[in-house]
């Protein structure tokens, strides 16, 4: 008999004080309301930090494709051959004595 109220006292005591600690408990709630329910809280910064890297991602694609784009009018621009083959090619631009035959590849 005296054995177990030894084993109660060693190991319920420390159990029943910290259940017992209002502030402890308030301290621990709060804490996981913060982590993961607060409107900042570590799921909402995840997503943020998630949608920023996309974002830099469409940031150089666009650049890329900027410059890209700035070449291409450069050299078009600038060259009346190449001006007359970008029309033939994306538009079917002809001469009045010619035919053009589209040919496209089976996927």
């Amino acid at each position: 008999m005296r054995l177990k109220r030894v084993i109660k006292e060693l190991f319920g005591s420390p159990v029943s004080r910290v259940f017992k600690n209002k502030m402890l408990i308030t301290g621990v709630l709060f804490s996981i309301w913060v982590l993961f329910f607060d409107s900042s809280s570590i799921v909402e910064l995840s997503k943020v930090v998630i949608n920023i890297s996309k974002q830099e991602s469409q940031k150089m694609y666009y650049k890329e494709s900027i410059k890209f784009i700035d070449e291409k009018l450069n050299e078009l621009s600038s060259n009346r051959d190449s001006l007359e083959k970008f029309a033939r090619e994306q538009y079917y631009f002809k001469e009045d004595d010619e035919d053009i035959f589209i040919i496209e590849k089976k996927k």
